[in-house]
């Protein structure tokens, strides 16, 4: 099922509480959340989803409908890598993934980059698919320490290449 209503635009500011609410619970729903174990201080983690969205509102764009925050995207470093992709659980399966996806690879392209990159935790089986129908292709598999975990995930690192935008 694909959402109508689905708008994609800028953060803002104001909106970095529910914005980041939302990629903590997309993590906390994912095999991220699950495999977590009790190791990550998880109200230490949303504060920090909360403060990225709140610092770095431009490198973000959010996906909305009907008036509701659905998830969001960003490149951290405003490159060619996608630092995050995340969907509220209740609008999985819906399309914002897609549209988010697409939306920064457009970005990217009109960048000149010529293809976009993305890591996922290698056990979230989704997600890699999810990144598999998208046309993304694996270049890079290990254990990498992720500083807001405060411990080593195994990772995936897929590449697409991207079209030049108009």
């Amino acid at each position: 099922m694909r959402l109508v209503d689905l708008r994609i635009s800028r953060a803002q500011p104001e909106l970095a509480e529910a914005v980041g609410n939302i990629g903590f619970d997309a993590w906390q729903n994912s095999p991220f959340g699950h495999d977590d174990a009790g190791r990550t201080d998880r109200q230490k983690l949303r504060a920090e989803f909360v403060t990225f969205c709140r610092d770095k509102p431009q490198t973000i764009l959010v996906a909305s409908g009907h008036g509701t925050i659905l998830g969001w995207g960003a490149r951290e470093d405003m490159d060619h890598v996608i630092s995050d992709l995340w969907v509220a659980p209740a609008a999985q399966r819906q399309g914002v993934g897609v549209a988010l996806l697409e939306a920064l690879e457009e970005v990217i392209a009109k960048q000149g980059f010529a293809f976009a990159e993305l890591e996922t935790y290698a056990g979230h089986a989704g997600a890699v698919r999810f990144y598999l129908r998208q046309g993304y292709e694996p270049v890079w598999r290990g254990m990498k320490f992720s500083a807001s975990l405060n411990y080593e995930l195994d990772k995936i690192r897929f590449r697409k290449p991207l079209r030049e935008a108009a």
